[in-house]
C-alpha cells in the first residue's frame, strides 16, 4: 500500500511531493517531479497489474490496487504529451471501481481520485472552445457513446438508441440526434441503424487524444448545439472539457460521479441526485430508463436457446427441471447472502435449477456452489450471457441485492419473467427499481425473498405473474414519455443558453 500521502494533495508534475513506496514495486519511487520516462514506464506497469486484476475480479486486490494507482495518478499528469497515458489510466481506474462496487454511493470517490486531477490536467494544456453561435429554434443533438454494440454486455448503448428512436417521433427528420460512437460501430449496429434510421458515425480513432479531437471537429461540422454524454469515460471528459458546443448534458447510467465544471445538465434515471455527484450549478433531472425498445425489436434465436435449455439440463443433472431460476450480468452484485437464499431455495425444491451467468467476480457463488448439499444444480457461466438467450430459459428471475439488476431485469420481463426482488434499504441511491419491478414480488426479508421465489415458480400463478411482467416490459418499452421529458429539459436548457450567451458572437 501507499505512505499516507494522498491522491488530492499533488501539485501539477507531482513537484515537491515526498518518495512513494508500493508492495508491488521493487524500488521506492523517488520525489516528483517525476521525468517523462518514468512516468512512462510506471503508467505501462500500472496497466498491466490493474488489467490482471480487473480480468481476476477478486475484489481485495481491485480495492488495494485502486487506491494506490489513484494515489499516483495526478503525479503522472505534466505534459500535454501525457494524455494518452492519462486517458488510459482514467479508463483503467473507472473500471477497477466498478468491478468492485456492490453500493452506488461508493462510486462518488471517483471525482477526487481521478476526474478532479484530470479536468485540472485537461485545463492546462487544453484550452475550453468557445461554442459557435445558432439562431435555430430546435437545436441540433448529438449523443455521445462508449458502447457500439447493441447485443454486448453493457446496456447503455441500447438505452441510449431507445431514447433516441423514442426522440423519432418527435423531431423532423433533418433534426434527428446523431450517435457518435468512441469506439468503431459493430456491425449490428450499422445494420440496426439502418433498418431504423438512426444517424451514426465511426469517431474511432487511434488513440484517446485523436478520437477527441476528431469529435471535437465533428461536432462543428454537423452544427451540433447540445451534445448528451452516456458515460463519464475518458474520451467524454476531454471533449466536454474544450467545451465545444453549448449545452453538454449527461444522460446517467449508473456510474454516475462525474464532477466536470463543463457540464450544465444531467438525466438521473438510476442514482439518487446528490451535490456530491457533480460540479455546483449543474442541474439534475429525473428521466427514466430502460432498454426495452430495442430489446422487444430482437429476433429471437431459436436454436441459441434449445441448446442452452440443454446445457442447463445436462450440468445439472435434472432433465425436466420444475423451474429454472436465474440471474445475468456484472457478478459483482452478487453476495454471499444472496447465495445463502439461493441455496435455501433449491433445498425446498429439489428438482429446481439456478443459473448465473457475467463476467466478474464469481467466489461467493462457487464457494457456496462447492458447499452446498444442492450445488450440483447451481450451473455458474463466468462469461458474457446473451440477455435474448438467456431471458427464454430463465423461469423466474431472482434479482440481486443490495445491489440490484439494471436492464437485465426489464430483458428478462419482456419475455414474460417474473422478478423476485428485495425492497433497497432506505436512502438507497437506486431510484429507479420500484418503477421497473412487479410490487407482489417484492421481498422485505431474506425468508420473504425465498417464499416469493417458491411462489413466483408456482405453476398455479406462474402465469400470472408473467403477464404482469409483461406489461412493465411494453410500459417501459414506450420510449415517448422519456423522450418527451429530455425534449423539453434540452429546450430548456437551449433557451437558456441563448439568453445567457453561451456563444461566441
Amino acid at each position: 500500500m501507499a505512505d499516507e500521502t494522498g491522491a488530492n494533495g499533488a501539485t501539477p508534475g507531482g513537484a515537491a511531493l515526498p518518495p512513494m513506496r508500493f508492495g508491488w514495486l521493487d524500488e521506492e519511487l523517488p520525489a516528483g517531479p517525476w521525468p517523462g520516462a518514468l512516468r512512462g514506464s510506471l503508467c505501462d506497469a500500472m496497466k498491466n497489474l490493474g488489467w490482471a486484476a480487473v480480468h481476476a475480479g477478486e475484489f481485495a486486490p481491485l480495492e488495494r490496487l485502486y487506491r494506490d494507482f489513484a494515489a499516483i495518478f495526478p503525479r503522472l499528469l505534466v505534459d500535454r504529451d501525457d494524455v494518452d497515458r492519462a486517458a488510459d489510466l482514467y479508463t483503467l481506474l473507472h473500471i477497477m471501481l466498478w468491478r468492485r462496487t456492490q453500493i452506488l454511493s461508493e462510486l462518488t470517490v471517483f471525482n477526487a481520485d481521478v476526474v478532479r486531477p484530470f479536468v485540472d490536467y485537461l485545463a492546462r494544456h487544453f484550452p475550453r472552445k468557445a461554442p459557435p453561435a445558432s439562431d435555430r429554434r430546435v437545436p441540433r443533438i448529438a449523443y455521445l457513446s462508449e458502447t457500439s454494440d447493441l447485443f454486448g454486455a453493457n446496456a447503455v448503448a441500447r438505452i441510449t438508441v431507445s431514447l433516441m428512436l423514442g426522440q423519432h417521433e418527435l423531431r423532423a427528420e433533418t433534426d434527428r440526434p446523431i450517435l457518435y460512437c468512441i469506439n468503431r460501430p459493430a456491425p449490428e449496429l450499422w445494420a440496426f441503424a439502418e433498418a431504423f434510421g438512426l444517424h451514426i458515425r465511426d469517431m474511432a480513432r487511434e488513440t484517446p487524444s485523436r478520437t477527441a479531437e476528431a469529435i471535437v471537429a465533428q461536432l462543428a461540422a454537423d452544427e451540433i448545439n447540445v451534445l448528451i454524454a452516456d458515460s463519464n469515460c475518458a474520451v467524454a471528459t476531454m471533449v466536454l472539457q474544450r467545451r465545444p458546443v453549448p449545452v453538454q448534458a449527461f444522460h446517467e447510467n449508473g456510474f454516475a460521479a462525474w464532477a466536470i465544471p463543463e457540464l450544465d445538465l444531467a438525466f438521473m434515471g438510476i442514482t439518487r441526485p446528490s451535490p456530491e455527484l457533480f460540479a455546483p450549478g449543474v442541474e439534475m433531472v429525473r428521466t427514466p430508463r430502460n432498454t426495452a425498445f430495442v430489446f422487444q425489436r430482437i429476433e429471437r434465436p431459436e436454436a441459441s436457446i434449445a441448446a442452452v435449455r440443454g446445457v442447463l439440463c445436462a450440468e445439472s443433472g435434472v432433465a425436466t427441471p420444475s423451474v429454472v431460476y436465474g440471474v445475468y450480468g456484472r457478478m459483482a452484485k452478487i453476495t454471499a447472502d444472496y447465495m445463502a437464499q439461493v441455496e435455501a431455495i433449491l433445498l425446498r425444491d429439489p428438482r429446481a435449477i439456478f443459473f448465473a451467468g457475467g463476467t466478474g467476480r464469481i467466489s461467493p457463488i462457487m464457494d457456496r456452489k462447492r458447499a452446498s448439499p444442492a450445488g450440483d444444480r447451481m450451473v455458474i457461466y463466468n462469461d458474457f450471457i446473451d440477455g435474448h438467450v438467456i431471458g427464454e430459459c430463465i423461469d423466474v428471475f431472482l434479482d440481486s441485492f443490495p445491489f440490484p439488476g439494471g436492464m437485465s431485469c426489464i430483458e428478462v420481463q419482456a419475455r414474460g419473467v417474473p422478478v423476485v426482488w428485495m425492497a433497497p434499504p432506505p436512502g438507497s441511491e437506486q431510484m429507479i427499481i420500484g418503477d421497473q419491478r412487479d410490487p407482489k414480488l417484492k421481498a422485505h426479508d431474506a425468508d420473504h425473498y425465498v417464499e416469493l421465489a417458491l411462489q413466483a415458480a408456482d405453476p398455479a400463478a406462474w402465469a400470472a405473474f408473467g403477464e404482469t411482467a409483461i406489461g412493465i416490459a411494453r410500459r417501459f418499452g414506450d420510449m415517448r414519455e422519456q423522450a418527451e421529458l429530455v425534449e423539453a429539459h434540452l429546450a430548456a436548457a437551449w433557451a437558456r443558453a441563448r439568453r445567457d450567451g453561451r456563444m461566441a458572437a
